[in-house]
């Protein structure tokens, strides 16, 4: 089945539609939820919430062949207020520290990081949210410009000016990453 048609039959309630399109991008959700995140024991919950917001709003969908485009955009929002919640909750966790109560203990155990993935998502903490997200799109999920577009609801101008910034911010702050410096030239090359 073609996506559009996955996403008629999905907005029918057909529950094989969904879990074929389940099967077909629950990777590519992870992998972008990943990209925007690090390694997190909350990725899995995010995929489905990924999902579960496609489900309920399947049958309102503008352009239903770029069901994927849709949902790595779904993801990288998701994953950003995701960011933006974990940012106040630090902030009221450091003001109830101050105030006396301790910080409540980790429900998991940190997950381990390579050098270069703790260098990668240093790099990405420092770039702002729309052309970290367009960079993530475009070279790590390998989405054309005009599914970058569709992902984040802008046009294909906004979409390649928001990758080219995106990447050269990344490059710049990457070549100050001894970890990162190597694997600049997989980075080589002008297109958007």
């Amino acid at each position: 089945m073609s996506d559009a048609e996955l996403v008629l039959a999905v907005s029918q309630g057909d529950h094989h539609a969904l879990d074929m399109v389940w099967k077909r991008y629950a990777g590519a959700v992870r992998s972008t939820l990943y990209s925007a995140l690090g390694p997190d024991h909350s990725i899995d919950d995010l995929i489905q919430d990924v999902f579960i917001s496609f489900y309920r709003c399947s049958n309102r969908l503008n352009n239903p062949s770029a069901l994927k485009a849709y949902l790595l955009g779904s993801a990288v929002r998701i994953a950003a207020f995701e960011r933006r919640t974990r940012g106040r909750r630090s902030k009221w966790l450091t003001v109830f520290e101050q105030l006396g109560f301790e910080r409540p203990e980790r429900q998991l155990p940190e997950v381990g990081q390579s050098d270069l993935v703790t260098a990668l998502h240093r790099v990405f903490d420092q770039v702002s949210e729309r052309p970290r997200t367009a960079f993530i799109l475009r070279y790590v999920e390998d989405l054309t410009i005009s599914e970058i577009a569709v992902a984040m609801g802008t046009s294909d101008a906004t979409a390649k000016r928001d990758v080219v910034r995106g990447r050269s911010r990344v490059l710049l702050l990457a070549s100050k990453e001894p970890a990162l410096s190597d694997h600049l030239k997989y980075l080589g090359g002008n297109d958007a």
